[in-house]
């Protein structure tokens, strides 16, 4: 019998970012950043701990108002950056910064669910570009905080390199003395029909992670870090926005892309003339994208649907289910067991009520993903015991 979902709710606030606690690889945790204009918004680290399937979290202050994006230092456990709509007097200015979690109460190995009030993140840095006096490069066109701060993309197993994208540009970011200051080595003006703003970025995890891609209207533009160039496109991706992208983390060159045309796209980015696959699972606009780190066959995709769907994808994927078997010391029925996990759907998750903005795998079980929906929903789910079976197959009957 498979596990039932773990549903917590943000006491009233809505909410669209959320990450995964990257640095964390020894407790299953997931970083929640809450939107609201009445209350003071907050970062939420929310623990799940597997053996008893109880949540805990440790709840800190975000005054710089609405949180749009959130994403963790790959190697700080206690380092994270948003990017945020300050609120605070009804401008309307986004704006991006790093900050630091007091996280005492959990150093004796789970959260202190009472240090849940009066506790702020501390500032370490700015990442506004033009506010910034240090950080701006002579004679670059740096926008200041009245610009539209789309995304943080943190470099891989890096805490001293990141990217914003705002607007139509790229800065690339050297962070120094463990976050309290920051700046800019590197910056690219993208050229586009009309006004069209980066929106999501990712960093290449392959050949020295020393490229970003991002989302730029329908399509996905890449850039090498060390020169600020041009590397590759996928010119037309989709027919409409592209919403979010992920690289395959075992095979270099694929790529996986969704949008507001419903549908889910994997590319070689050696070729993009052609999908080297399509899905159409979704009925409205898939919101996020995400390969599971160990076992590539498996996606996640999530949509304003109020859906979350698990795929199976072993035509693509580096390791399909059932090649770690051997076949000739494999009885018949463990065989026909391992070879049941067909090309498709695996699991449809129906445990929102409201549009499903984020989906992300834990950094410390590659079996356990959150999905959180505007309704202020996370709901911690698991991957099928099926599943898992067939994958640690060989392990079982060798």
């Amino acid at each position: 019998m498979d596990d039932a979902p773990i549903i917590y709710g943000l006491e009233d606030f809505q909410a669209r970012a959320l990450a995964a606690h990257s640095a964390e690889t020894e407790k299953i945790n997931f970083l929640v950043g809450t939107q609201s204009l009445r209350r003071t918004n907050q970062v939420q680290l929310i623990e799940f701990d597997d053996d008893t399937s109880l949540v805990t979290k440790q709840t800190f202050e975000h005054p710089a108002g609405e949180v749009w994006r959130i994403v963790a230092a790959p190697q700080s456990p206690d380092m994270i950056a948003t990017v945020y709509n300050n609120t605070q007097d009804y401008c309307g200015e986004f704006g991006a910064a790093i900050w630091r979690l007091s996280l005492e109460g959990s150093s004796s190995g789970s959260l202190d669910d009472s240090r849940s009030g009066g506790e702020q993140v501390e500032k370490l840095c700015s990442l506004n570009g033009a506010s910034d006096v240090d950080a701006q490069i002579p004679g670059s066109p740096v926008p200041g905080l009245g610009s539209q701060a789309w995304s943080v993309v943190w470099a891989p197993e890096n805490d001293s390199h990141l990217v914003t994208l705002v607007d139509n540009h790229i800065f690339y970011w050297d962070v120094e003395a463990a976050g309290r200051s920051a700046k800019i080595i590197g910056n690219v003006t993208v050229e586009g029909r009309g006004t069209v703003s980066l929106g999501s970025g990712r960093w290449y995890p392959h050949q020295h992670g020393s490229q970003v891609a991002a989302t730029h209207g329908s399509s996905v533009r890449a850039w090498d870090m060390r020169t600020m160039k041009p590397t590759w496109c996928v010119e037309g991706a989709h027919t409409q926005l592209v919403r979010d992208l992920d690289f395959n983390p075992n095979m270099q060159y694929y790529l996986a892309t969704c949008g507001d045309d419903c549908k889910t796209k994997f590319w070689d980015i050696r070729n993009t003339d052609q999908p080297l696959k399509e899905l159409s699972d979704h009925s409205h606009w898939v919101w996020s994208v995400r390969y599971n780190a160990s076992y590539d066959q498996l996606v996640l995709t999530c949509s304003s649907d109020q859906r979350i769907i698990l795929s199976n994808l072993p035509s693509i994927a580096s390791q399909p289910f059932g090649t770690m078997v051997d076949q000739e010391d494999t009885t018949k029925e463990d065989k026909e067991k391992v070879e049941g996990t067909e090309e498709g759907v695996i699991q449809i998750y129906d445990d929102h009520e409201d549009s499903v903005y984020a989906v992300e795998w834990s950094a410390a079980d590659f079996w356990t993903f959150a999905s959180l929906s505007y309704d202020g929903r996370l709901v911690i789910n698991k991957v099928p015991r099926s599943v898992k079976y067939k994958q640690f197959m060989y392990a079982i009957t060798s």
